[in-house]
């Protein structure tokens, strides 16, 4: 009785002396005295939905000069305002929000309204979609070891041209007096790109801006620090904000499909020439995995699937019912890369960790132990990729460092290094026949070896942006590669020409490969979708959309009967011929 006297009295005072400021302590007050009255209940959320709220109420800022990353905090009429950093938007030009929808919004630049004194900007922009606007907690809260998330749009690795979503997990380490604004510490992955993203506490609630800041003048030291939220809410209170006049046109609206595992387009048709082909590739199976991350490569074999995901796990499934069959901690950083031995004993993965590891290929459901057969070091940077020879005795591995090196697989014998590239090494690939190796690179140059002696037969010159994947032909004739600007290739493999120039991918196609007749190339791509190619003619013969984020992975069955996507919604679609 003595608590609900204590709200009633506190109720009428304020209600007595209502202001701005007085409603929001009055808030504050009641929320502070709630948890003495009710039952104390688990309000954190999972990273998982943690994740999913930083993607749902961060935006992409793009300028012609700037670039950065936003949160949409509040909403009136059909205006909505993003909160940024002031160093994002802080040159005069013309700048896009893109929204969670992957819709583009034109921004007025004089309705830009900068916080005095703090690196914090208001961005308005105008539409009459519904987007969700975030919840703000309380940033008193975070003591050293307390658990945040910065979400944002940074270049991928600050390596690719192109930007992606990211949201990563870290810790308060401390506070400073405050610097234009940044007085919170963190020890979250932060790249750039990522300025004027969203810092939420455990529950998922908005408590800082985040950016990059040095702690002092004339220091090269770099931190991840943030702004508080109250310090954007404190000057919120005493100004008016603009309104967009008018709802300028959507500039861009990217396919963005909506399914649900129930749900999903998986078919589609398209008229060549007045002839209409059609994808003879149906859903058999949506399998989403929480715990595997991001999935970052697919190995796809008659019974099993092999997957490589950014958090350092391997999995195994089961490639007719799509149960799992292992998983496990194979590297303490991303797993980009996994390829298997042509005798399906050993799975092999490359690492940001810089290390390759090979591993007991597990093969019963009841299987407990997984072998470390062997782990290879010598690379300097990040494992992108690693390919096995047709033998299954000679492994190449491609690294950030810019070198492949070859290795004897049973020895665990670094054989050769091969340098030239002028840029990271994103994507190998050795012809079936066993003779030639082929590497892609940030530096727009896809390179040709001879594997058994390591000499470099020719270099392509692709006048497009980093190669993402490359793959031959299986009669060893033709190499295919595909590229961040969305382009896939096709070159002769003898003269080092190019056959066709395909462009219908309106964004980074991560991941290609060919049947194993020959006759078609199938890609993925970021824009979500999965085409289909006629590789004699480049004609495009269908798509399939199953995916809510970008598709990094694809993989088809030795068989050519299966075909298996992987990307950054978690999810593994599993597609075969009726």
């Amino acid at each position: 009785m003595k608590l609900k006297r204590i709200i009633i009295i506190i109720i009428i005072s304020n209600l007595l002396n209502i202001n701005t400021t007085n409603i929001r302590n009055f808030i504050v007050r009641i929320a502070t005295i709630i948890p003495l009255i009710t039952p104390k209940i688990a309000i954190g959320a999972t990273e998982s939905e943690i994740n999913k709220i930083a993607a749902e109420i961060t935006v992409r800022i793009d300028g012609q000069n700037r670039s950065g990353s936003g949160v949409i905090v509040e909403k009136q009429g059909d205006t909505y305002y993003v909160l940024t950093n002031w160093h994002v938007v802080n040159k005069v030009g013309d700048y896009q929000v893109r929204t969670p929808d992957g819709k583009m919004h034109q921004v007025y630049y004089t309705l830009i309204k900068q916080v005095p004194n703090v690196d914090l900007a208001i961005v308005p922009f105008s539409s009459s979609q519904n987007y969700p606007i975030v919840e703000t907690g309380d940033p008193t809260q975070l003591v050293p070891g307390k658990k945040v998330f910065v979400g944002g749009w940074p270049r991928s690795g600050s390596n690719l041209k192109q930007r992606i979503f990211l949201s990563t997990a870290g810790m308060v380490t401390g506070r400073q007096q405050p610097v234009a604004g940044y007085s919170l510490l963190y020890d979250n992955l932060v790249r750039a790109g990522m300025s004027g993203g969203p810092v939420l506490n455990e529950e998922g609630h908005l408590v800082g801006i985040n950016g990059i800041v040095k702690l002092q003048e004339n220091s090269d030291v770099i931190v991840s620090g943030g702004i508080e939220i109250d310090t954007f809410w404190n000057w919120r209170q005493r100004v008016s904000l603009p309104i967009v006049s008018q709802v300028p046109q959507t500039i861009q609206t990217p396919a963005t499909p909506t399914e649900t595992t129930n749900s999903v387009p998986t078919t589609t048709s398209t008229k060549e020439n007045g002839t209409e082909t059609t994808v003879n590739f149906t859903l058999a199976k949506a399998i989403t995995d929480e715990i595997s991350g991001i999935v970052n490569s697919i190995v796809a074999l008659n019974a099993y699937i092999v997957m490589g995901s950014s958090n350092g796990m391997i999995s195994v499934w089961d490639i007719k019912n799509g149960e799992i069959i292992a998983t496990w901690k194979a590297h303490p950083e991303s797993v980009n890369s996994v390829t298997v031995t042509p005798d399906e004993q050993f799975v092999i993965s490359g690492s940001d960790d810089k290390t390759i590891k090979i591993w007991k290929l597990p093969k019963n459901k009841n299987i407990t132990d997984i072998t470390l057969v062997g782990t290879l070091t010598g690379h300097t940077d990040v494992v992108d990729g690693v390919a096995i020879a047709p033998n299954g005795q000679i492994l190449a591995s491609g690294s950030w460092d810019g070198t492949i090196k070859v290795w004897n697989l049973g020895s665990g014998e670094l054989l050769q290094t091969l340098e030239g590239h002028a840029e990271i090494v994103n994507a190998i690939a050795i012809s079936p026949d066993g003779q030639f190796l082929a590497s892609g690179s940030k530096d727009n140059q896809i390179k040709l070896w001879n594997l058994p002696t390591g000499q470099l037969v020719r270099t392509i010159n692709t006048n497009s942006l980093s190669i993402l994947s490359v793959v031959f032909s299986p009669d060893s004739q033709i190499l295919a590669s595909s590229s961040s600007d969305g382009m896939i290739n096709i070159w002769n493999l003898q003269t080092g020409q190019l056959i066709h120039n395909l462009k219908e991918h309106i964004d980074g196609v991560w991941s290609i490969v060919i049947t194993p007749n020959g006759k078609t190339l199938i890609s993925g791509s970021w824009d979500q979708t999965i085409k289909f190619w006629e590789l004699s003619t480049g004609k495009l013969k269908g798509s399939l959309s199953g995916h809510n984020s970008y598709i990094s992975a694809v993989a088809i069955s030795p068989n050519g009967q299966t075909i298996v996507s992987g990307g950054w919604d978690r999810k593994i679609n599993i597609w075969k011929v009726p």
